[in-house]
Protein backbone atom coordinates (compact mmCIF):
# COMPACT_ATOMS: atom_id res chain seq x y z
CA UNK A 1 0.00 0.00 0.00
CA UNK A 2 1.38 3.02 -1.01
CA UNK A 3 -0.98 5.54 1.24
CA UNK A 4 -1.79 5.44 4.84
CA UNK A 5 -4.88 3.59 5.97
CA UNK A 6 -4.67 6.63 8.62
CA UNK A 7 -6.26 9.32 6.01
CA UNK A 8 -9.46 9.49 6.14
CA UNK A 9 -9.84 12.09 3.31
CA UNK A 10 -7.94 12.17 0.23
CA UNK A 11 -7.04 15.62 -1.91
CA UNK A 12 -4.71 15.37 -4.71
CA UNK A 13 -2.38 17.70 -5.25
CA UNK A 14 -1.75 19.47 -8.61
CA UNK A 15 0.68 17.61 -10.74
CA UNK A 16 2.72 20.32 -11.97
CA UNK A 17 3.34 20.58 -7.89
CA UNK A 18 5.11 17.06 -7.52
CA UNK A 19 6.99 14.64 -9.11
CA UNK A 20 5.83 11.05 -10.46
CA UNK A 21 8.11 8.14 -9.08
CA UNK A 22 11.31 8.80 -6.78
CA UNK A 23 14.04 8.90 -9.62
CA UNK A 24 15.08 5.44 -8.36
CA UNK A 25 15.14 6.38 -4.52
CA UNK A 26 13.40 4.08 -2.08
CA UNK A 27 12.05 5.58 0.80
CA UNK A 28 14.36 6.13 3.96
CA UNK A 29 12.88 8.90 6.13
CA UNK A 30 9.63 10.98 7.36
CA UNK A 31 10.03 14.69 7.42
CA UNK A 32 7.70 16.52 10.02
CA UNK A 33 6.36 20.35 8.75
CA UNK A 34 4.13 22.65 10.28
CA UNK A 35 1.16 24.29 8.20
CA UNK A 36 2.45 28.01 9.79
CA UNK A 37 -1.22 28.20 10.87
CA UNK A 38 -4.37 26.70 12.09
CA UNK A 39 -5.99 24.94 9.01
CA UNK A 40 -7.97 21.62 8.80
CA UNK A 41 -6.48 18.78 6.31
CA UNK A 42 -8.57 20.06 3.76
CA UNK A 43 -7.41 23.55 3.52
CA UNK A 44 -3.69 22.52 3.76
CA UNK A 45 -5.09 20.10 0.37
CA UNK A 46 -6.50 23.21 -1.33
CA UNK A 47 -3.02 24.98 -0.75
CA UNK A 48 -1.76 22.10 -3.39
CA UNK A 49 -4.34 21.99 -5.43
CA UNK A 50 -3.07 25.40 -6.64
CA UNK A 51 -1.75 26.03 -10.08
CA UNK A 52 1.99 27.42 -10.11
CA UNK A 53 2.14 26.59 -6.14
CA UNK A 54 5.48 24.75 -6.74
CA UNK A 55 5.31 22.65 -3.55
CA UNK A 56 3.10 19.89 -1.66
CA UNK A 57 3.68 17.50 0.67
CA UNK A 58 1.96 13.54 1.50
CA UNK A 59 0.03 13.89 4.17
CA UNK A 60 -1.38 17.20 6.16
CA UNK A 61 -3.15 16.70 9.70
CA UNK A 62 -5.85 19.47 10.34
CA UNK A 63 -6.06 21.10 13.65
CA UNK A 64 -8.61 17.94 14.79
CA UNK A 65 -6.47 15.43 14.32
CA UNK A 66 -7.94 14.43 10.32
CA UNK A 67 -5.36 12.86 8.15
CA UNK A 68 -5.39 13.86 4.17
CA UNK A 69 -3.22 12.53 1.50
CA UNK A 70 -2.01 14.82 -1.08
CA UNK A 71 0.52 12.72 -3.08
CA UNK A 72 1.13 8.86 -3.31
CA UNK A 73 3.65 7.97 -1.22
CA UNK A 74 5.72 6.35 -4.37
CA UNK A 75 6.06 9.64 -5.73
CA UNK A 76 7.97 13.21 -4.76
CA UNK A 77 6.41 15.50 -2.80
CA UNK A 78 8.10 19.06 -3.35
CA UNK A 79 8.33 19.40 0.95
CA UNK A 80 11.76 19.59 1.78
CA UNK A 81 13.33 22.44 -0.15
CA UNK A 82 16.08 19.96 -0.84
CA UNK A 83 15.90 17.55 -4.03
CA UNK A 84 17.55 14.70 -2.25
CA UNK A 85 15.91 14.84 0.72
CA UNK A 86 12.50 15.12 -1.04
CA UNK A 87 13.46 11.92 -3.43
CA UNK A 88 13.97 9.87 0.09
CA UNK A 89 11.53 11.31 2.36
CA UNK A 90 7.27 10.79 3.27
CA UNK A 91 6.80 13.81 4.50
CA UNK A 92 3.44 15.25 6.73
CA UNK A 93 2.36 18.85 6.88
CA UNK A 94 1.04 19.85 10.42
CA UNK A 95 -1.76 22.25 11.53
CA UNK A 96 -0.63 24.52 14.30
CA UNK A 97 -3.26 25.39 17.20
CA UNK A 98 -2.49 28.79 17.17
CA UNK A 99 0.19 31.68 15.84
CA UNK A 100 2.66 30.34 18.77
CA UNK A 101 3.05 27.30 16.49
CA UNK A 102 1.65 25.27 19.30
CA UNK A 103 0.09 21.91 18.43
CA UNK A 104 -2.71 20.90 19.98
CA UNK A 105 -2.81 16.97 21.55
CA UNK A 106 -5.40 15.89 18.79
CA UNK A 107 -3.18 16.30 16.34
CA UNK A 108 -0.33 15.51 17.74
CA UNK A 109 -1.19 12.26 18.63
CA UNK A 110 -2.31 11.70 14.89
CA UNK A 111 1.26 12.66 14.06
CA UNK A 112 3.23 10.08 16.03
CA UNK A 113 0.02 7.10 14.25
CA UNK A 114 1.10 8.75 10.62
CA UNK A 115 4.76 8.40 11.64
CA UNK A 116 4.63 5.20 13.50
CA UNK A 117 2.83 3.79 10.10
CA UNK A 118 4.56 5.11 7.52
CA UNK A 119 7.94 3.67 9.32
CA UNK A 120 6.03 0.41 9.36
CA UNK A 121 4.70 -0.02 5.84
CA UNK A 122 8.31 1.26 4.44
CA UNK A 123 10.23 -1.20 7.20
CA UNK A 124 12.15 2.02 8.44
CA UNK A 125 13.31 -0.09 11.22
CA UNK A 126 13.23 2.03 14.76
CA UNK A 127 13.02 5.13 14.43
CA UNK A 128 16.16 7.32 15.10
CA UNK A 129 16.04 11.59 15.44
CA UNK A 130 17.98 13.01 12.57
CA UNK A 131 18.46 9.90 10.95
CA UNK A 132 14.97 8.44 9.61
CA UNK A 133 13.25 11.11 11.18
CA UNK A 134 13.96 14.45 10.57
CA UNK A 135 12.32 18.08 10.20
CA UNK A 136 12.35 21.05 7.35
CA UNK A 137 15.08 23.32 8.78
CA UNK A 138 17.46 20.36 8.30
CA UNK A 139 17.75 20.69 5.00
CA UNK A 140 17.17 24.79 4.55
CA UNK A 141 16.76 28.10 6.39
CA UNK A 142 14.20 28.09 8.17
CA UNK A 143 11.79 27.91 10.97
CA UNK A 144 9.64 25.41 10.36
CA UNK A 145 8.47 22.98 12.12
CA UNK A 146 8.24 25.39 14.81
CA UNK A 147 9.59 25.44 18.91
CA UNK A 148 7.08 22.82 19.89
CA UNK A 149 7.25 20.41 17.15
CA UNK A 150 11.03 21.03 17.71
CA UNK A 151 10.73 20.70 21.17
CA UNK A 152 8.44 17.13 21.18
CA UNK A 153 10.59 15.36 18.50
CA UNK A 154 12.31 12.65 21.19
CA UNK A 155 8.45 12.52 22.62
CA UNK A 156 6.98 11.60 18.79
CA UNK A 157 9.71 9.33 17.90
CA UNK A 158 9.47 7.50 21.41
CA UNK A 159 5.17 7.17 20.87
CA UNK A 160 6.01 5.86 17.46
CA UNK A 161 8.56 3.17 18.29
CA UNK A 162 6.29 1.68 21.34
CA UNK A 163 3.31 1.58 19.07
CA UNK A 164 5.44 -0.16 16.25
CA UNK A 165 7.58 -2.11 19.51
CA UNK A 166 5.28 -5.65 18.68
CA UNK A 167 6.44 -5.96 15.29
CA UNK A 168 10.37 -4.39 15.43
CA UNK A 169 12.43 -6.65 17.48
CA UNK A 170 14.29 -5.30 20.28
CA UNK A 171 17.87 -5.72 19.48
CA UNK A 172 20.80 -7.89 21.42
CA UNK A 173 23.77 -5.58 22.48
CA UNK A 174 27.11 -7.06 21.56
CA UNK A 175 30.00 -6.28 23.75
CA UNK A 176 33.67 -8.15 24.60
CA UNK A 177 36.20 -6.88 26.84
CA UNK A 178 40.42 -7.04 26.49
CA UNK A 179 42.11 -8.13 30.23
CA UNK A 180 44.86 -6.42 30.81
CA UNK A 181 47.55 -8.52 33.12
CA UNK A 182 46.85 -12.18 32.64
CA UNK A 183 45.01 -13.36 29.53
CA UNK A 184 45.86 -10.07 27.44
CA UNK A 185 43.34 -10.87 25.27
CA UNK A 186 39.77 -10.27 24.67
CA UNK A 187 36.80 -11.91 26.26
CA UNK A 188 33.98 -14.29 25.12
CA UNK A 189 31.66 -12.40 23.43
CA UNK A 190 28.48 -11.53 25.25
CA UNK A 191 25.60 -11.32 22.62
CA UNK A 192 22.19 -11.42 24.37
CA UNK A 193 20.59 -9.85 27.19
CA UNK A 194 20.92 -11.72 30.04
CA UNK A 195 19.34 -10.47 33.27
CA UNK A 196 21.18 -12.28 35.99
CA UNK A 197 24.85 -11.76 37.40
CA UNK A 198 26.50 -14.36 34.84
CA UNK A 199 25.52 -11.87 31.73
CA UNK A 200 28.60 -10.02 31.73
CA UNK A 201 31.95 -9.59 29.77
CA UNK A 202 35.42 -9.41 31.64
CA UNK A 203 37.41 -11.75 33.77
CA UNK A 204 36.58 -11.07 37.86
CA UNK A 205 39.96 -10.36 39.37
CA UNK A 206 41.69 -8.71 36.16
CA UNK A 207 41.63 -5.37 34.86
CA UNK A 208 40.16 -4.32 31.67
CA UNK A 209 41.78 -2.40 29.23
CA UNK A 210 39.33 -2.05 25.97
CA UNK A 211 35.65 -2.87 25.57
CA UNK A 212 33.69 -3.28 22.44
CA UNK A 213 30.15 -2.56 21.83
CA UNK A 214 27.35 -3.11 18.83
CA UNK A 215 23.47 -3.87 18.47
CA UNK A 216 22.35 -6.73 16.73
CA UNK A 217 20.29 -4.05 14.17
CA UNK A 218 23.21 -2.67 13.12
CA UNK A 219 22.50 0.48 14.57
CA UNK A 220 25.10 2.96 16.08
CA UNK A 221 26.59 2.58 20.15
CA UNK A 222 28.76 5.33 20.98
CA UNK A 223 30.88 4.37 23.56
CA UNK A 224 34.57 5.41 25.63
CA UNK A 225 36.25 4.95 28.23
CA UNK A 226 38.39 6.80 31.27
CA UNK A 227 41.94 5.83 31.93
CA UNK A 228 42.58 5.66 35.78
CA UNK A 229 45.21 8.56 36.83
CA UNK A 230 43.95 9.81 33.10
CA UNK A 231 41.04 11.47 30.95
CA UNK A 232 38.21 10.13 29.17
CA UNK A 233 39.44 8.87 25.20
CA UNK A 234 37.50 9.95 22.11
CA UNK A 235 34.33 8.45 21.46
CA UNK A 236 34.33 5.35 19.43
CA UNK A 237 31.36 3.92 17.26
CA UNK A 238 32.99 1.03 15.71
CA UNK A 239 33.99 -2.55 16.49
CA UNK A 240 37.35 -3.76 15.48
CA UNK A 241 40.98 -4.35 16.85
CA UNK A 242 42.59 -0.75 15.44
CA UNK A 243 42.90 1.78 17.78
CA UNK A 244 39.06 4.00 16.81
CA UNK A 245 37.79 0.17 16.56
CA UNK A 246 38.06 -0.23 20.38
CA UNK A 247 36.88 2.02 23.77
CA UNK A 248 40.43 2.06 25.52
CA UNK A 249 44.49 1.38 25.31
CA UNK A 250 46.33 -1.87 26.13
CA UNK A 251 48.11 -1.51 28.87
CA UNK A 252 46.09 1.40 30.25
CA UNK A 253 43.54 0.59 33.01
CA UNK A 254 39.97 1.86 32.64
CA UNK A 255 38.29 3.04 35.93
CA UNK A 256 34.90 4.79 34.15
CA UNK A 257 32.65 3.52 30.89
CA UNK A 258 29.98 6.12 29.33
CA UNK A 259 27.78 5.40 26.23
CA UNK A 260 24.39 5.81 24.12
CA UNK A 261 22.80 4.00 21.34
CA UNK A 262 20.82 5.49 18.14
CA UNK A 263 17.03 4.06 18.68
CA UNK A 264 16.88 2.22 21.56
CA UNK A 265 18.37 2.95 25.47
CA UNK A 266 21.36 1.10 27.05
CA UNK A 267 21.39 0.34 30.96
CA UNK A 268 24.74 -0.78 31.56
CA UNK A 269 26.79 -1.36 35.08
CA UNK A 270 30.68 -2.28 36.19
CA UNK A 271 32.00 -4.29 38.50
CA UNK A 272 35.59 -3.04 40.27
CA UNK A 273 38.41 -5.00 41.05
CA UNK A 274 38.01 -6.57 44.44
CA UNK A 275 34.94 -4.43 44.86
CA UNK A 276 31.34 -5.22 43.51
CA UNK A 277 28.71 -4.20 41.11
CA UNK A 278 28.30 -0.60 41.00
CA UNK A 279 24.87 0.77 40.01
CA UNK A 280 23.06 0.38 36.72
CA UNK A 281 23.21 4.09 34.76
CA UNK A 282 21.65 4.43 31.92
CA UNK A 283 22.49 7.48 29.63
CA UNK A 284 26.00 9.14 28.51
CA UNK A 285 27.38 12.13 30.16
CA UNK A 286 30.50 12.13 31.03
CA UNK A 287 30.07 15.11 32.83
CA UNK A 288 28.07 13.48 35.59
CA UNK A 289 29.75 10.90 37.42
CA UNK A 290 27.09 9.66 39.09
CA UNK A 291 23.90 8.94 36.50
CA UNK A 292 26.47 9.25 33.18
CA UNK A 293 28.86 7.20 33.89
CA UNK A 294 29.62 3.80 34.91
CA UNK A 295 32.64 3.38 37.46
CA UNK A 296 34.39 5.30 40.14
CA UNK A 297 37.75 7.69 39.02
CA UNK A 298 40.45 5.65 40.53
CA UNK A 299 38.83 2.19 41.06
CA UNK A 300 39.97 -0.21 38.28
CA UNK A 301 36.79 -1.85 36.30
CA UNK A 302 37.50 -5.62 35.39
CA UNK A 303 33.60 -6.73 34.29
CA UNK A 304 30.93 -4.60 32.66
CA UNK A 305 27.34 -5.65 32.00
CA UNK A 306 24.86 -4.50 29.65
CA UNK A 307 21.36 -4.15 28.64
CA UNK A 308 18.91 -3.10 25.94
CA UNK A 309 15.61 -1.72 27.91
Amino acid sequence: MSKSPLATENYPAYEGNFTYGRSGRKIEAITIHHMAGRLTAKQCGAIFQTVGRCGSSHYGIGYNGEIASYVDEKDTAWTNSNWDSNCKSVTIETSDNDNSWYVNDVTLNSLIKLVADIAKRNKLGTLVKGKNVTWHSMFTSTSCPGAYLLSKMDYIIEKANKINSRSVAKPNVIYQTHDKVAHKYWSEIVNFNNYNSNGYAGYIGHAMDGLKVRLSNGAKVYYQAHIKGGTWLTVVSKWDNTASGYAGIYNKTIDGISMRAEGCTLKYRVHLLNGGWLDWVSKMDINDSVHGMAGIYGRTIDAIQIQVI
